[in-house]
């Protein structure tokens, strides 16, 4: 995957365009087109750079986040419960995480993100197998930046957030060390599918004053989960 740069030329600040532009990679990985449809309408506003495309309003913009959403947190939400399993010392096969992350999706996106509107959620998220695995597929190459989102809705952190310029910097530290994380897990022939290297996800180029160093701290499966688990460890016993 490429590398954005989010530096303002001649400055030590990210640019104006960074929240936006991370926000769109996060919206469309593998669509160069639709990225840059979402950017125009900013770059527009903002006087930054030229536009390729006939922009999208605004509101257009948080909307192509709105339908994003639901299966791109699909592809964060098994990475983050993959890397919970795994620091937490528990077996964190696929069939482990599915309905894991399948169960608490919707508790995860309770509360509205900083920036959005009042009624910003996920819609209509991908249950099946089949279709989460789709969705992990599709957003494979950012998963670790919406993983980072997930992250900070479980921790209650709104510093660690791609909206905006104050957070961004917060946002990227942690998504670069689940993305490190990720990386190092060990994994069985059978869940290949989850082993990602750092050459096929997407970077950003931050000023070198703005990279910092963060630990990343996973709760112990919580009641529901730990229930989920209990039942499929009986049902294995039984077979």
């Amino acid at each position: 995957m490429p590398r954005f740069s989010l530096r303002q030329e001649g400055h030590g600040t990210l640019g104006p365009l960074a929240p936006f532009k991370v926000l769109a990679v996060m919206c469309h990985p593998n669509d160069r087109i639709r990225r840059e449809q979402m950017l125009a309408h900013i770059q527009v506003g903002t006087g930054v750079g030229i536009p390729r495309r006939q922009g999208l309003s605004g509101d257009e913009f948080f909307e192509e986040v709105r339908q994003a959403s639901p299966r791109a947190a699909i592809a964060g939400g098994l990475l983050i419960t993959m890397l919970q399993l795994h620091l937490n010392h528990l077996p964190f096969g696929l069939n482990r995480a599915l309905p894991l992350v399948s169960a608490l999706l919707p508790e995860w996106w309770r509360t509205s993100p900083p920036s959005y509107s009042k009624d910003w959620h996920l819609y209509h998220q991908p249950r099946s197998r089949k279709n989460m695995l789709e969705a992990y597929n599709q957003f494979r190459g950012v998963a670790h930046l919406w993983a980072a989102l997930i992250h900070a809705e479980q921790h209650g952190r709104q510093d660690i957030w791609p909206g905006s310029c104050e957070t961004l910097p917060t946002f990227l530290a942690f998504a670069q060390r689940i993305l490190e994380m990720a990386c190092a897990l060990p994994s069985r022939a059978r869940d290949r599918r989850f082993v990602i290297s750092p050459s096929e996800t997407w970077a950003f180029t931050i000023p070198q004053s703005q990279i910092m160093p963060v630990r990343l701290i996973a709760f112990p499966p919580n009641e529901q989960q730990q229930r989920i688990l209990n039942e499929r460890k009986a049902r294995t016993l039984l077979i």
